[in-house]
């Protein structure tokens, strides 16, 4: 991290957070550009099991931001209708980009216009036989967080600590069930694994509940920050180089690791730029990088130059949408009801997967 913090350092904001959140942004977008490349030694694996701690982390900030509001009488539909209204728009403009490369592959008006309508509206279809969101792969796991989120509003932030912890318990053997169903967690962009998505949401959602209830934003374990930030990229180097290529990683990563680094973001105290703008791109780049990447092979460009495209157009999203993120002295500081909404991510693992 930069030596130089921010202008106008805000309390308000989890810095630590916001880098983490960026940081697996990139190790996601950088998994789909080696799977897009079709490289013969892939140097960076397992890129998936970022959905799942972006689902823990948003359970972490949605209870953190919300459940405070629901006990005050805070009603299930002004929270829904805050999570949509945060969530659509940078997720429709990945859709637009991707929907004429879904019209080109269909070749049939009316099958086209029903899944992009839909696609549009973050709904899944499943009429294709493949990804139930195949306009934008990303959107499939934004689908399961609004489920979650639901679920949140409706039940979980009623439930006591013990009774969240059980609920969220007896969501381990389902995520068992996926990896022994699919021979790893990367489950449920596709209509064959629409379930095992919704229950990857839960629990990681539900984990992240529990977590912002027991700690408060005070880890009982201190997790030196530089760990937290190094954790991400030396995981995804060496679950290649070390051939870790089993869905035991996958639960391990998910149960003990995003724990950990939720830890040692909430230990960051600090508030530099450098985990700002990746904490304001991180949601934009989720939203955009994989139509842009896919537009740029379609058209010969290698996927090269859809991850320059993505970055760019991501840091425009986010300087028109958060400039303060991006340029401290020339906007107004975001207020935590602003800014919860692009702690999401989270988060599509492949386009035309499972």
């Amino acid at each position: 991290m930069p030596a130089r913090p921010c202008e106008r350092p805000s309390t308000s904001r989890l810095a630590g957070l916001d880098a983490l959140r960026g940081i697996a942004a990139l190790w996601v977008m950088y998994y789909h550009f080696l799977l897009l490349s079709s490289a013969d030694h892939q140097i960076v694996g397992k890129g998936y099991v970022a959905v799942d701690f972006f689902f823990m982390l948003s359970g972490y900030v949605m209870a953190r931001t919300y459940e405070p509001r629901l006990a005050g009488g805070y009603t299930v539909r002004r929270f829904m209708v805050a999570r949509y209204r945060r969530l659509w728009p940078v997720m429709a403009i990945g859709t637009l980009i991707g929907a004429p490369m879904l019209a080109l592959e269909l070749g049939n008006p009316g099958p086209f216009a029903v899944i992009a309508v839909a696609n549009l509206l973050l709904l899944p279809v499943f009429m294709t036989g493949g990804a139930i969101l195949p306009v934008n792969g990303a959107a499939w796991s934004i689908f399961a967080e609004l489920t979650a989120n639901l679920a949140h509003g409706v039940w979980l932030w009623r439930l006591r600590n013990a009774a969240l912890a059980v609920f969220a318990a007896l969501l381990v053997p389902a995520l068992i069930w996926i990896c022994l169903a699919f021979d790893t967690l990367n489950a449920g962009a596709g209509e064959n694994s629409f379930l095992a998505g919704i229950l990857r949401a839960l629990f990681g959602y539900s984990a992240g509940i529990l977590l912002w209830r027991v700690w408060k934003d005070k880890p009982p374990v201190r997790v030196p920050p530089f760990l937290a930030f190094a954790t991400i990229p030396v995981i995804a180097l060496l679950v290649r180089s070390l051939s870790v290529e089993t869905w035991f990683f996958d639960l391990g990563f998910v149960l003990l690791a995003s724990p950990f680094l939720i830890a040692g973001g909430l230990t960051y105290r600090g508030n530099h730029c450098l985990g700002r703008w990746l904490g304001a791109i991180s949601f934009p780049l989720y939203a955009v990088h994989m139509p842009l990447m896919f537009w740029s092979k379609g058209l010969g460009l290698g996927p090269v130059s859809g991850v320059a495209a993505a970055l760019a157009l991501a840091a425009y999203i986010a300087m028109r949408t958060n400039p303060a993120a991006i340029f401290p002295r020339r906007g107004p500081e975001m207020t935590p009801a602003a800014a919860e909404g692009s702690l999401n991510i989270e988060r599509g693992i492949t386009l035309r997967s499972r």
